[in-house]
């Protein structure tokens, strides 16, 4: 009897000191998975911001982006096919992996043509129709459920890119047309390569994802764009923005809704802005303040419902 009674009361005390262990300051706390999804998120979007540092240190865009692609696939290979050691994937996921190169390729295109050929404002505004588009199509092509507030966040963060945007000093009267056409093409691109990436997101790990579809990409875009030197901005994009944005947007892809995920890259252009005034001097205006609190506002109601889902 004593001997059970010492059993007992040592395992009651360990029982015990977990407990308090548990519950003191030192033990981890692990943020609820739609959190750190939206935060994953959140923080590839602010990478993304990055993109005028590289684009002017790389001169041409479409250049730039098609160094990085490749850049991004050549750097995250070791990790990538380390990731798919033993793994065995069906032709309908290489498929899948295939179309998501494609698909982004058409993206990265359409957006830097858009640029090239068009107004500066309807081709960024435009191409932001992504997340709108994402919003209205994911219940229909992935299942997911919509959060009865999120049509504010959304308009909450267009508005405030719309400000942003129109607020920019433009050069001369380039066409509007073209601008609002590659523009609108390239968001439906972005949009449809977000679905297929959740498609397609159990077959492949964050890494493989991102590296095997920017090497195809790449590779499709070098015909059409080059690879003129300097090539040092492009590299940094390639690492920086590619290759660990992307990294982690698909990883906050698994644990948010598509949707939420699309309101939540609209901190890209607001990233860009504090880039531009804190690199090169360009001071935004009020109304671009104004259009960047209204994507903050977006984006925290993002982060209130992802914490409240967890």
């Amino acid at each position: 009897m004593q001997e059970t009674f010492v059993r007992f009361g040592g395992a009651r005390n360990a029982f015990f000191r977990r407990r308090a262990r548990d519950h003191s300051g030192y033990a981890p706390r692990v943020l609820p998975v739609p959190l750190r999804g939206a935060l994953y998120v959140a923080t590839a979007a602010a990478l993304w911001g990055l993109w005028p540092v590289w684009v002017r240190l790389g001169g041409h865009g479409g250049a730039t982006a098609t160094v990085a692609l490749l850049t991004c696939g050549v750097v995250g290979l070791p990790a990538a096919l380390w990731r798919a050691r033993g793994r065995r994937r069906g032709r309908r996921a290489w498929l899948g992996m295939a179309l998501l190169g494609v698909v982004d390729a058409g993206n990265v295109w359409c957006y830097f043509h858009a640029l090239d050929v068009g107004a500066v404002a309807p081709a960024v505004l435009s191409h932001y129709l992504a997340p709108v588009f994402i919003a209205l199509a994911a219940p229909a092509v992935l299942g997911e459920a919509r959060h009865p507030r999120m049509p504010l966040a959304l308009a909450l963060a267009a508005a405030g890119t719309a400000l942003l945007v129109i607020s920019a000093p433009t050069a001369g009267a380039a066409p509007v047309g073209p601008a609002l056409a590659f523009g609108s093409a390239s968001a439906a691109f972005y949009a449809a390569s977000v679905f297929i990436a959740k498609r397609i997101g159990g077959d492949f790990s964050d890494v493989e994802l991102m590296v095997f579809h920017a090497l195809l990409a790449g590779a499709l875009l070098l015909p059409a764009t080059g690879a003129a030197p300097p090539l040092g901005g492009a590299i940094a994009g390639g690492v920086l923005s590619s290759l660990v944005a992307g990294v982690v947007y698909f990883a906050g892809l698994r644990r948010i809704p598509a949707e939420r995920a699309g309101i939540l890259a609209y901190l890209e252009p607001l990233v860009a802005v504090l880039v531009g005034w804190i690199a090169f001097a360009e001071v935004p205006s009020p109304l671009a303040a104004i259009g960047g609190s209204l994507i903050v506002g977006g984006g925290a109601l993002v982060i209130v419902f992802s914490r409240d889902s967890g």
